[in-house]
């Protein structure tokens, strides 16, 4: 029978809480490095630029098909055989390197899907009075097809959170590591990791309870 002490279970919170700054830090600047990074990729493959196209193609379908577990392995330890600035690198810029590239191949279909939910009529009526590709894309198509993007990208958010978790393997302090530092020292698993599910849970229920609100706005706005 499990001896679960309730005690100690509320005592682990506020140890683990303390790491949750990382991992906040580690998610909110991967979201930003993605996005940017999804962007671009969805205009080469929108746009179908010649050779930019066909390099996106194949990263994208790298990051996609491949577990994100390994493509931080061979990251972390692998490419820092053949690279100094790689092996000099910290867990915390490691972590948010590989879940910007991982995530911005999955942002980048959710962007080009919205790209292409608006009317092309609107970019041809661009072109027609004169008007860059830059600021119609600026202007016109990226503030419509950002409407559109919020919930797919918004659950990448989510998933970035949560896969944050995978930080501690590679030496980065964050709530898991917290949990395992604690567990080295009470053998106490069940308490200290049912603290950190919780954490998490009650994180993401946040951040599902926010995107929630603001897709309404942006559908009322609309």
């Amino acid at each position: 029978m499990i001896n679960f002490k309730f005690d100690y279970f509320l005592s682990v919170f506020p140890k683990l809480l303390k790491y949750l700054p990382t991992t906040c830090e580690v998610a909110f600047l991967a979201l930003l490095f993605s996005l940017l990074l999804g962007l671009i990729i969805a205009l080469m493959l929108q746009y179908r630029i010649p050779i930019l196209y066909q390099i996106a193609q194949v990263y994208v379908s790298f990051f996609r098909a491949t577990p994100f577990i390994a493509q931080l392995f061979l990251f972390y330890y692998g490419f820092a055989q053949f690279s100094k600035i790689i092996s000099s690198m910290s867990a915390f810029t490691a972590l948010t390197v590989v879940l910007s590239l991982n995530y911005a191949s999955f942002m980048s279909q959710d962007i080009r899907a919205a790209i292409n939910s608006v009317d092309k009529g609107q970019f041809e009526a661009g072109l027609s009075i004169g008007m860059r590709t830059f600021n119609i894309l600026k202007r016109i198509v990226i503030p419509q097809a950002a409407r559109v993007a919020v919930p797919g990208l918004s659950n990448s958010f989510i998933n970035i959170f949560k896969s944050t978790s995978m930080g501690f393997v590679i030496g980065l302090k964050d709530m898991m590591a917290g949990a395992s530092i604690e567990i080295s020292v009470t053998y106490r698993y069940m308490e200290a990791y049912a603290a950190a599910v919780i954490i998490y849970w009650a994180l993401i229920s946040v951040f599902s309870y926010l995107q929630t609100i603001v897709e309404k706005k942006l559908n009322r706005a609309y």
